[in-house]
Order: structure tokens, then sequence, then C-alpha cells
């Protein structure tokens, strides 16, 4: 089995999933769950963009 580094996991549904649920906990926490919800996709998409620009590709 090959020993993989934490950024190997990381990609654009696993930013876009853990922004969403932390805008969902905020939504909660703030009493307005559809607006941080939208704003915590948001951010996972640009978040996930970002980093699946910079990771380096296999050839």
């Amino acid at each position: 089995m090959k020993n993989r580094k934490m950024s190997d996991y990381w990609n654009m549904g696993t930013a876009i999933g853990l922004c969403t649920a932390v805008g969902i906990v905020l939504g909660a926490l703030l009493q307005n769950v559809v607006l941080w919800l939208c704003i915590g996709a948001g951010v996972g998409v640009v978040l996930g963009a970002v980093s699946a620009n910079k990771k380096p590709r296999d050839k």
C-alpha cells in the first residue's frame, strides 16, 4: 500500500463539501442557514479551484 500525503486527498469535492459543512454550522449558529450554505459552497468552489490549479500533475 502506497503512503499518501494529505494533499492527495484534497480535491474539488472535498473543498466544496467541507466549506459547505462549515457554512451550515455557521448558518445554524447565526440563524440564517441558506445564506451561509451558499457562502460556504462558494468559498469551497474557489478554494477547490485554486488548490486544483496549484497541484502538480502526474505525467
